[in-house]
C-alpha cells in the first residue's frame, strides 16, 4: 500500500485594494469606448491609469500607489512591456504591448451625472502633489492642470 502525503496550504488572500471599486470600473468602460473614437488627442502610445474620487469632491493624493506611479513614470522616460494572459476566459486581443510615451491618469469625481473627466499627466500630478499644502487633489485644480478635460457621451 502505498501513502501520499499532499500539503494543503491556504488559499491566498488578495487584498480589496487589488480589485477596482464599481464606480471605476463603470468609469474605465466608458474611457475606454470615448478613447476609442478619440485616440488623436494623446501621444501614439501611453499608459492608462484610471481613479476616482469617489466623494466626489477631493481625490486622495495616497490612492495612486508607488507601484502605479513607477510604471507610469516609466511609460514616459523609457517603455513599459506588458503581457497578456491566453488563458483568461474572454481572451485577448494580443499577448502583450510595449508602451511609451505617455502615462496619463485619468481623473474622475462621482457625483450624479457627472460626465467630465481628466486627463492629468503623471508630471504634473507629482507637481501638484509635492506642491500642494493638501493631502488630496480638488477638482478646481485638477481642471487646471490637466492635459485635456474630457467628456462622456
Amino acid at each position: 500500500m502505498i501513502t501520499m502525503c499532499i500539503k494543503v496550504s491556504k488559499p491566498r488572500r488578495i487584498s480589496k485594494s487589488h480589485y477596482m471599486h464599481k464606480p471605476e470600473q463603470k468609469f474605465h468602460t466608458a474611457l475606454v469606448k470615448y478613447l476609442r473614437h478619440n485616440l488623436d488627442k494623446f501621444p501614439k502610445s501611453f499608459l492608462i491609469e484610471t481613479k476616482v474620487a469617489r466623494n466626489g469632491k477631493s481625490f486622495p493624493y495616497s490612492e495612486l500607489s508607488e507601484k502605479e506611479t513607477r510604471l507610469l513614470l516609466r511609460a514616459v522616460n523609457g517603455s513599459v512591456v506588458t503581457t497578456h494572459s491566453d488563458f483568461s476566459q474572454m481572451g485577448t486581443d494580443c499577448d502583450g504591448a510595449c508602451i511609451s510615451g505617455g502615462g496619463f491618469i485619468f481623473l474622475q469625481y462621482v457625483r450624479p451625472r457627472n460626465k467630465i473627466f481628466y486627463a492629468i499627466t503623471i508630471h504634473k500630478f507629482l507637481q501638484a502633489k509635492n506642491s500642494s499644502k493638501r493631502k488630496s487633489l480638488d477638482e478646481l485644480t485638477a481642471k487646471q492642470i490637466a492635459y485635456l478635460t474630457c467628456e462622456l457621451s
